[in-house]
């Protein structure tokens, strides 16, 4: 379902027009302006109004993480670059040992 939609960093777009995904990555209040991130990796910035103009669907974030990053299906496959059948080589995973408490994402607003 199309409807108006309030900006909020973090959260995934469908432009039904243009048929583009893009990512909210910051909001300046003061300037009234958004920076957008495609799913191709291409940042934009645009008026707080112009946003708000646009008939959007939120959505998931895309599982295809490759998007932005231009690489292609050889390159996923390739052993090296994912590491599949060295999970414990330190080459591959170097962070194999290292426990986490979780992430913790601190916000400056």
């Amino acid at each position: 379902m199309l409807r108006r939609v309030q900006p909020e960093v973090g959260v995934w777009y469908e432009n039904a027009e243009q048929e583009t995904l893009f990512e909210v990555v910051s909001i300046d209040d003061d300037s009234g302006t958004l920076a957008l991130q495609y799913f191709d990796g291409e940042l934009e910035e645009i008026e707080l109004e112009a946003f708000l103009q646009l008939r959007l669907k939120v959505i998931d974030q895309p599982e295809d993480w490759s998007g932005p990053y231009e690489i292609d299906q050889e390159d996923r496959d390739d052993h090296e670059f994912t590491g599949v059948g060295n999970e414990h080589d330190n080459e591959y995973f170097p962070f194999d040992d290292f426990e986490s408490g979780g992430v913790r994402v601190y916000d400056d607003y």
